[in-house]
């Protein structure tokens, strides 16, 4: 409760934020807000505490979709706002101690308050290949319940990024095969606004785990992207991730032992097609032993 309630000061906004994914600097001003502007269904309702954002309404294009890369934003939904990220196909590549596997991934989001937003994220529904003497196996990745809280914002005068800190806890609530135990897990989130309209997003965290022999790990795990519109409203960007993305499909799937350090390179682009609906779509391989063949993934967020 004591980082609850100190937490509020620290994310009041200083200057304009930049977007994550759209390069197109918000102009924040100031605005009041009363219990009519938030759903009554939201838990916002209970804490009122705002921070300077330039639009209310419903809108994809920021902070903008997390699952759309492999590192999450540090920005958080305003108050009462919510987002569906639902990715119909994601594929990631067999490795020396997994099968390949096809997924159903969903992440849903909602501001509790300007500065907090409450999250619930699985792999969802997964098929897991036939290899060798492994036959085919198909179930459930169990939930994880994660609570993303940003800082502050960029500080271009004093070249800091923007930043926020995300805690997730993996539940046991899924197929018994593709269980990990209760997990939890910690991410550090930076955006840096670079020279020609360039972002770059970077996350380095500790996730937790368990193979298949029931011995519990923790694994440090890092997330960069690079991106840039190449016009309004079409985001390119490059990416990689070593050992897994941030809500990644590899970590919840047990191993027979722990696994080494697995990296990938891909890259891949985010289409803001209007004010409520993204698409987007990446892919990449993997550089290290221990890493997939390939991966991808496509999807679809929105803004309610």
């Amino acid at each position: 409760m004591i980082v609850v309630f100190a937490m509020p000061s620290w994310g009041m906004a200083q200057e304009p934020a930049s977007p994550p994914m759209d390069g197109v600097p918000s102009e924040a001003v100031s605005s009041g807000r009363s219990s009519a502007d938030i759903p009554f269904w939201s838990p916002a309702r209970v804490n009122w505490q705002q921070r300077e954002v330039e639009n209310r309404e419903p809108s994809i294009r920021f902070p903008g979709p997390d699952k759309a890369n492999y590192p999450n934003s540090p920005y958080t939904l305003p108050a009462g706002r919510s987002y569906i990220e639902i990715l119909p196909l994601s594929f990631s590549g067999q490795t020396p101690d997994t099968t390949s596997n096809y997924n159903v991934e969903f992440l849903l989001r909602h501001g509790i308050t300007d500065w907090l937003e409450f999250r619930i994220f699985s792999a969802g529904l997964n098929v897991s290949l036939a290899r060798d003497d492994i036959p085919q196996q198909v179930g459930f990745v169990p939930i994880t319940f994660d609570i993303k809280m940003h800082i502050f914002d960029e500080k271009k005068e004093w070249l800091l990024p923007a930043f926020g800190i995300e805690i997730a806890l993996q539940t046991s609530w899924g197929s018994p095969h593709l269980q990990s135990g209760i997990q939890p897990s910690m991410y550090l989130l930076f955006d840096h606004s670079l020279p020609f309209d360039f972002l770059f997003e970077w996350n380095v965290g500790i996730v937790g785990s368990r193979d298949a022999t029931g011995v519990d790990y923790q694994q440090v795990s890092y997330q960069f992207a690079l991106s840039r519109d190449l016009v309004p409203g079409f985001n390119l960007f490059t990416q990689a991730y070593i050992n897994d993305e941030n809500l990644g499909t590899v970590g919840p799937f047990v191993r027979p032992t722990v696994p080494g350090t697995a990296i990938v390179v891909g890259g891949g682009f985010l289409w803001t097609v209007n004010d409520l609906v993204a698409i987007f779509a990446s892919g990449g391989a993997g550089v290290s032993s221990s890493a997939p063949e390939s991966v991808a993934q496509g999807g679809i967020a929105f803004a309610f």
